[in-house]
């Protein structure tokens, strides 16, 4: 598989990994973001003293700076029985790869794990050169997810205890219980996350807005629980306005545990802009 989209991975919070890389980190050390001021130590390098701050306060003064470093991406991929309704996950694979790719060539440690109601494939960050070869191979040959409902938070707690610190992309129609989110999220607030999340809500258009049918009843049957629902097509405008208020109240419930969200319709035309676009903005909003 190659690279569909390009990406710009933009992170909103300095990465907190131990490679040196692009990124201005947590930690002080050699680098080119400047982190503040302290007086001479015996050993310091003269090239880092500030003269001007020597001549205000009489004292010589030497400038610090963040360490430079990488980020872990991880990529954490939905493969649940929902996920193969349409295309959804096709669109969920080229956003994985073209996402890992983007991170690799940058010499960023990229990671995946697919997972449904158990996290069922895991594979360690890593910049090692066959890690994109190992992440598409995994993708090629994705569990079967045969009556494998949606478990989120699980997953999760799973890679907090796994990682000190990552960079996570949860790819997913999103098709489960959030509710346990805030607990999990809560605990790990911090003005710096360690684990700093996106969401991308990969959908079939069918799932945002119903076209394309005038009356009559129609059996809509969900695919994680089975459960069937008749809908009667002369009130579809009500049920197009339901759908997109679920959606966003998906949305509304990631963003609260600060899990900022785009989202991807399968038919959409835009998907490397919509990406781009969450990434960016996130930076902007840096604090």
């Amino acid at each position: 598989m190659k690279p569909r989209y390009r990406f710009d991975i933009l992170l909103k919070h300095p990465p907190r990994n131990d490679m040196a890389g692009d990124w201005a980190g947590l930690d002080r050390g050699t680098g080119y973001e400047f982190w503040g001021l302290r007086k001479y130590l015996p050993g310091d390098s003269w090239s880092r003293i500030d003269w001007k701050a020597c001549a205000r306060s009489g004292e010589l003064h030497v400038r610090e700076f963040l360490r430079d470093s990488a980020y872990n991406l991880l990529l954490i991929c939905d493969v649940s029985r929902s996920m193969h309704f349409g295309n959804k996950f096709g669109l969920a694979k080229d956003l994985t790869v073209s996402l890992a790719h983007a991170a690799l060539r940058s010499n960023n440690p990229c990671g995946l794990l697919l997972f449904a109601d158990k996290v069922l494939t895991w594979i360690p960050p890593s910049a090692a050169p066959r890690q994109f070869h190992r992440i598409v191979n995994a993708l090629q040959q994705a569990p079967a997810a045969k009556n494998r409902q949606t478990c989120l938070a699980p997953t999760l707690e799973f890679v907090m205890k796994r990682l000190a610190s990552c960079f996570g992309v949860i790819i997913s129609d999103f098709h489960t219980d959030l509710g346990k989110l805030k607990s999990l999220m809560d605990a790990a607030d911090s003005r710096f996350p360690a684990h700093e999340m996106v969401a991308l809500h990969v959908l079939e258009d069918a799932e945002y807005q119903l076209t394309g049918i005038d009356s009559g009843l129609l059996t809509l049957q969900d695919m994680e629980s089975g459960q069937q629902t008749a809908l009667d097509l002369s009130r579809l405008d009500e049920f197009n306005a339901l759908l997109r208020r679920e959606r966003e109240r998906t949305v509304r419930t990631l963003a609260a545990v600060g899990i900022d969200s785009a989202v991807l319709p399968v038919g959409a035309t835009d998907i490397q802009a919509r990406v781009n676009t969450l990434f960016s903005r996130r930076l902007a909003a840096r604090v």
